[in-house]
């Protein structure tokens, strides 16, 4: 994508912001993989998913797509931002965060299309009469490559994206307040997840799992809402 002008900026930016937030929805959606036994794929989905709505998959490929360009649009916004401030000095700092976010702009539609995919497949296979031995003897064997290149990539590219912005808001590279460490890539990802599983242990409710599954996407989102405010402070 070539260069993005800085009158255009806020308006990227925006676009990631409200995309990130519908992801992680679309996160919550799709950490809806059945309850109870008997497991299929190593245990991660249940042959209960039969009973979860298949609109529930569809909605998240669909947000999957606009995830991708608003996350797209707004880290090149966002990248734009940090090499102008810095005078167009190509620092480690940037390398990576360039670096990170291009694989993102790629991996959510992949991780978001490899999961989807598998879990409607394999909701129909049951709906079909396929055991759930079978689907776990050979759909495991058909799936798992994609499935594990997937995650790493994703994984990978927002561990490296996180990272550098944590490091760069608290440089003060970026002039947001710290408190977007807090609830900005990565952290917000564990609050979530911690305090998911401390909910549905107490409560014994699965519920707060499903709820708080969109972390990950909510703490990009507030990401680029931090790059909107420093963009804001340009005159």
């Amino acid at each position: 994508m070539g260069y993005i002008q800085k009158s255009k900026r806020k308006a990227y930016l925006l676009i990631g912001f409200f995309a990130m937030l519908l992801c992680g929805i679309s996160d919550c959606l799709l950490s809806y993989m059945g309850d109870g036994e008997p497991h299929v794929l190593a245990g991660i989905i249940s042959a209960d998913i039969v009973n979860v709505p298949l609109w529930y998959y569809q909605a998240s490929f669909v947000i999957g797509i606009i995830a991708c360009v608003g996350y797209l649009l707004a880290s090149r916004a966002a990248c734009f931002y940090i090499l102008d401030r810095q005078n167009g000095d190509r620092t480690g700092l940037y390398k990576a965060f360039s670096f990170g976010t291009t694989m993102m702009s790629v991996g959510i539609f992949g991780i978001h299309s490899i999961c989807c995919m598998a879990l409607m497949n394999v909701r129909a296979a049951l709906l079909a009469g396929a055991s759930a031995d079978s689907i776990a003897t050979y759909f495991t064997q058909s799936a798992l490559v994609p499935f594990t290149v997937g995650t790493i990539w994703q994984t990978t590219a927002d561990i490296i994206s996180g990272v550098a912005f944590i490091v760069m808001v608290a440089k003060g590279k970026i002039p947001v307040p710290k408190f977007f460490i807090v609830i900005g890539p990565l952290v917000l990802y564990v609050i979530c997840k911690v305090a998911a599983a401390v909910l549905t242990g107490v409560t014994g409710n699965s519920i707060f799992s499903h709820v708080l599954g969109g972390g990950e996407s909510w703490g990009i989102a507030m990401m680029f809402l931090a790059f909107y405010f420093a963009v804001r402070k340009e005159k």
